[in-house]
Formats: C-alpha cells, structure tokens, sequence
C-alpha cells in the first residue's frame, strides 16, 4: 500500500505540501549516503528543487504524484515498505524470513523501503526522506525541525535505508543509508560495505537478493546502543527494593527502639510502685485499726472490724506481690501484665493505708483531726451547691424530684452548721466523734439519693445540664474509685455489702 502525496500546485494545501517536500530536498538529504551501482561516482547531484517554489499560472498544471510506501512486513525491529510498483519485483517474505534472526540479534531498528523507477522521486535519497516525513513509521526524530540540519532527521535507536530498483532489468539499483544520531559503524567504512552490499545480486535481477545481502550487512555494519529499558526497569525495581528495605529496616529499628523506650519505662514505673507498696505494707504493718467503743451493730464499728482484717492480712499479699516484681527489674523485662498486677496491689494498699488513717483521726478528738472532719463538710457543702445549679436550671423545678432537693438543701444546711459547731467546741472529745460521724454519713446517703434521682429524670426528661456541672453530681455517686477529698467515700469501700473484699 502506498502514500500518495499530488504535486498539483492550483491548491493552497497542495502548494503547502509540495514547498515542505521540496525543503526536504534540500535539507533532509544531508544525512544520507546514497550510491548508484554502475554509475559514476564523480557525476553531480543535482541541486534543483524537485518541485517549483513559485505558485503557476492558474492554466498550468502539474498532475505529478509522490508515492511513499507504506509498511508490508514487520518482524521485531525490521521494517519493510516496498511500494506497489515494486510488489512485483520483491518476495517481501522470503526477505523476512532471511533476516529475521540478523535483526534479533542486533538493537537498531532499521527501515528498509524499495521503489521502482518511474516515479517523482530524485532517486534513493529522497524515497529516504520521503519515509522520513510522511510514512508510517517512528522513524522520524522527535526534534526535527529545531535540530534536523545539524543533528539529522533519523531518530535515535534507527537506521533508514532507501532503494531505487531500475526501470530496466539490467541497469544500476541506488541504496541511500540514513544512520540515527547515535548510531555507529563498528568499523571504519561500514556505511560504504552497506552500499556495496547486493551488488552481484542485483547485476543479475535477483532484487529479492539484493536487498536481503544490503538488510543483512546493515545489521553488522551499524550498530545503536542496546535498549536501556529492561536494564532501566530492573535498576529502578533494585532502587525500589532498596528504599523498602530501608524503609523496613528503619520501621524495625524505630519499633525495637520505642519497645526499648517502653521497657525503660514500664521498669521505672514498677521501681515507683514498688517502693509504694514498701511504704505502705510498713505503715499497714505499724499502724492497728483502734477500736471505737461502739456496739457491734454500729455501721462505723462494721467498717472498722473491716479495716482492720484486710489490713492484718495484707502484709502477706503485699509480699508476694512484691516477689514477682525484684527479678523482673534485674532483668530489665518488666512485661505490661506484671506491671498491671503491681498497680492493682499499689491501689488497694494504698486505699487501706487512707483508711486506716481515717479510722485513726475518727477515734481521736475532733480538734486532733480538724483536716478530715472538714474535708467531709466541705465536700458535703459542695453538692448542696451543685444540687441549687441544678434547680436553677429551665425545666428542673417541674420534675419530681425538685421538692426533695429543696427540702434536702435548707435542711442539711442548717444541720451541717450545727454539727460543725460541735465539732469545733473544745469539750468535743473522741466519744462524741463516733456519733458525729454516723449522723454525717446518714445525711450524705441522703443527699446521693436525691442526686441520683435528679440525674434520671433530667435523662428522662432530656434536659440539658451543663457539662461540668453533670460531671461533678455524677461524681459524687462514685464509690468504687473514691475522690482523694471525700474520706466517706473512702470508708463507704469497706462497709459490708461494698464489693470488697
């Protein structure tokens, strides 16, 4: 299949097409290397434009064609255009099949294309050109019109070949060689070894021949640098593989440093509740729970007969809890279940440990432990407050609870000023602190009851309460994890029925 380009210059776009081609004779031309068997080598080229720059008169005309072959044959990088002037004179196929393994072996990508005289063209260089520029393959560089003059018009990696088969049997074939920019003869005069190539063949009209011998010496005289893209792909995937192993190797020793971190850590958090719980099972071990004179029904004596068992039977738990913890910090492997264990143990002793000190200052005289009498007031004064926020907010003094909460406000108000009063005359001795103590509990147990009530029906009810607030009524229900500032509470974990053990 062929190319036709007209020559016919009565059209704008045809006059366009026909000044191009005639640039490309004169500049495309100068990287080939076409030869003429037979021929003179000393006879001039012509220099003439093959087709005229000036626009003709409208009554000429110039009914001429160029015809460019397209591609027929393609194996791997040998591409075979014959136009159809020369089908006839070219076994397309059995020049494949002779070159095929000579191309395999090699890394240029050559474009061979064969035409038959007559025909527009000024020999084998222009049928060269031609290929170039309007013919179906790549062959062309990606820059040629900023650097074609001076770098040439082939692209890197390509070889283009032009051969001129004569009109009459007999008579002289033109090769024209047009190497890529980076294509070189692996030695001196290979071009010229490629020009020559065939003759014997074509001097006997064996043209299939002929241009098998010129394909085949182009393959072993020019030679391009071997295709970089597998070598590219495998360095870029050994880049790759590199930066991940990097990567991981940086992740590993970022994981193992922090386990290290975390390692120092958790030892030095089991040296400080170590020497916790050392303090605490001494003063466990020092300190008996005093007996409050009360009867047996007491709730307060209940409480203390309580203190008192957990903490004479401590003293052998917080020694086995402190076995397991002195080899682990020898050996710098501390794990996060031994430290678990060791905060657990930290936090029950040293809630006993507040408690026996409460028991202490609720046996003595009330001036001797003016601290934690003031401490259950004041935190007591803190929720009556909390219990008046309530109320003022909209919606809280229609629910259920709101008579109650009032009531428990004015009443434990005054009440709590009395027993404040009590406790600070100095006639207040250590059997009047027992009793004190029991009424004070009775009014918390109270004052919890009707914040528990208020905190459900403002649920029930949807009615907002500020978050602060909220936080400081639900706290005060809180008896498990008792707030630092409410000895009650504190006691409250070891009355019977609490849970504990």
């Amino acid at each position: 299949m062929n190319r036709t380009f007209c020559t016919d210059l009565k059209y704008p776009g045809k006059l366009l097409l026909a000044g191009l081609f005639a640039a490309l004779g004169l500049g495309l031309g100068l990287g080939a290397v076409p030869a003429q068997a037979a021929a003179d080598p000393t006879q001039p080229e012509a220099t003439a434009p093959v087709y005229p720059s000036a626009t003709p008169d409208d009554d000429s005309a110039d009914e001429g064609t160029v015809l460019i072959p397209s591609v027929t044959s393609q194996e791997g990088n040998f591409y075979l255009a014959v136009t159809d002037a020369a089908l006839d004179e070219v076994d397309s196929e059995r020049i494949m099949d002779q070159v095929r393994q000579a191309v395999g072996e090699q890394d240029a990508k050559i474009l061979l294309g064969v035409d038959q005289e007559p025909n527009n063209l000024k020999g084998a260089g222009q049928l060269v050109r031609g290929m170039l520029m309007f013919g179906d393959s790549d062959a062309l560089s990606d820059d040629w019109l900023e650097n074609g003059k001076t770098l040439g018009y082939v692209g890197e990696g390509w070889i283009a070949i032009g051969v001129m088969l004569p009109q009459e049997a007999g008579d002289p074939v033109e090769i024209a060689v047009d190497p890529g920019r980076d294509v070189r003869e692996t030695a001196p005069g290979s071009q010229q070894r490629i020009l020559e190539a065939g003759q014997g063949e074509f001097a006997a009209g064996d043209y299939t021949a002929g241009i098998t011998a010129v394909a085949l010496a182009t393959t072993q005289q020019l030679q391009a640098p071997p295709d970089r893209t597998l070598a590219k792909v495998i360095a870029v995937g050994a880049l790759a593989a590199a930066v991940a192993f990097l990567l991981a190797w940086a992740w590993r020793a970022k994981r193992r440093k922090a386990r290290q971190a975390a390692a120092a850590d958790r030892n030095k958090q089991a040296e400080l509740l170590e020497s916790r719980i050392q303090r605490a099972s001494i003063y466990l071990d020092r300190h008996p729970v005093p007996d409050p004179g009360l009867t047996g029904e007491s709730r307060l004596a209940q409480v203390m007969a309580e203190i008192e068992r957990q903490r004479a039977g401590s003293q052998p738990g917080a020694l086995r809890a402190l076995d397991t913890a002195p080899d682990s910090l020898q050996s710098q492997q501390v794990s996060e279940a031994q430290l678990a264990q060791l905060r657990d143990r930290e936090h029950e002793l040293s809630l006993l440990r507040g408690a026996v000190q409460l028991a202490h200052a609720f046996t003595a005289r009330p001036r001797d432990s003016r601290e934690s009498w003031n401490r259950i007031v004041e935190y007591h004064r803190a929720r009556l407050e909390d219990l008046a926020l309530f109320l003022d907010l909209p919606g809280a003094g229609r629910l259920a609870c709101a008579q109650a909460a009032r009531t428990v406000i004015i009443t434990h108000t005054d009440e709590l000023q009395l027993l404040h009063t009590r406790l600070s005359c100095r006639s207040a001795g250590a059997d009047t602190a027992p009793g004190i103590l029991d009424r004070l509990w009775e009014l918390r147990d109270e004052l919890d009851g009707v914040l528990h009530d208020a905190l459900a029906q403002a649920g029930q009810a949807r009615l907002k309460i500020p978050h602060g607030l909220g936080e400081s009524m639900e706290g005060a229900q809180r008896k498990t994890d008792p707030l630092e500032d409410d000895p009650i509470a504190v006691l409250r974990n070891f009355a019977p029925g609490s849970g504990t053990r």
